[in-house]
C-alpha cells in the first residue's frame, strides 16, 4: 500500500516556502514548516542539508545534529509536536543557501515518492521506532567531533534520512537499511577518531 503521493516532495516544497522572503531564516521557522508534517518527514529531510554546500559551513554540522537531536528525543518520549530552545529557534541563517539546500534533493523526492511503499510494516512498529531513535541519538553524538574531518559527518546524516524514510513510509525495509547504516557509520567513525584511519587502507 503506498502513501499518499507527493508526501517527501510537499515537505521539501513547505521548507522552500519558510525559506524564501528574506535574507536570514530562523531554524525556528524551519522547525515550525516541518511541525505539523510529523517525526518522518523532519529526519529524512533535515539531514540531509548537511550533504549540501551550506553542510560545510564550519558549525552547522553541530548545529544541526543538535536540532535532529531534539526532535529525536521529542519522539522518543512520545511527544506529537516539535520543540527547540529559544536560543537554538533565534539562530539565523542565509535564506538564499537554505533555499538552495533544500531544493537540490527535490528531484529525488519525487522519486522516492513514487517507489516506495508500505512493507514489512513489523519492523517499522512503535518498538523499531523506539529503538532508531536511540541509534539516532547515539550517532548524533559522533557529529561534533567528525567536523574536522572533511565530509565525514556525512555518513551518519544519510543513515539517519533512511530512518526518517522509514519512518514516513512505514517501510520496514528502509528501517532495517537504517540500523545497517548506523552501525557502518559507527564503525567508520571509531576508525577515523580512535584508530587514526589505520584500519582502512
Amino acid at each position: 500500500m503506498k502513501l499518499e503521493n507527493g508526501a517527501l516532495t510537499e515537505v521539501v516544497d513547505e521548507l522552500e516556502a519558510a525559506s524564501e522572503g528574506g535574507g536570514t531564516v530562523s531554524v525556528g521557522h524551519l522547525i515550525d514548516a516541518l511541525g505539523e508534517r510529523g517525526y518522518g518527514p523532519a529526519l529524512a529531510i533535515l539531514p540531509l542539508i548537511e550533504l549540501t554546500p551550506i553542510g560545510g559551513i564550519p558549525g552547522f554540522p553541530t548545529l544541526l545534529a543538535l536540532t535532529v537531536g531534539l526532535i529525536t528525543v521529542r519522539l522518543l518520549m512520545g511527544y506529537r509536536h516539535f520543540w527547540a530552545p529559544d536560543w537554538l529557534r533565534r539562530r539565523e541563517l542565509n535564506s538564499e543557501r537554505v533555499f538552495k539546500s533544500v531544493h537540490w534533493p527535490k528531484p529525488i523526492s519525487e522519486r522516492i515518492d513514487g517507489q516506495l511503499r508500505e512493507r514489512l510494516s513489523r519492523f517499522a512498529g512503535p518498538t523499531a521506532r523506539k529503538a532508531a531513535c536511540i541509534v539516532i541519538l547515539g550517532i548524533l553524538l559522533l557529529v561534533p567531533p567528525l567536523e574536522v574531518i572533511p565530509f565525514a559527518t556525512s555518513a551518519p546524516m544519510i543513515a539517519i534520512s533512511v530512518f526518517g524514510l522509514g519512518l514516513l513510509y512505514r517501510d520496514g525495509l528502509l528501517m532495517l537499511l537504517g540500523f545497517a547504516g548506523a552501525a557502518v557509520a559507527t564503525w567508520v567513525a571509531v576508525d577515523m577518531l580512535l584508530l587514526g584511519g589505520g584500519g582502512s587502507g
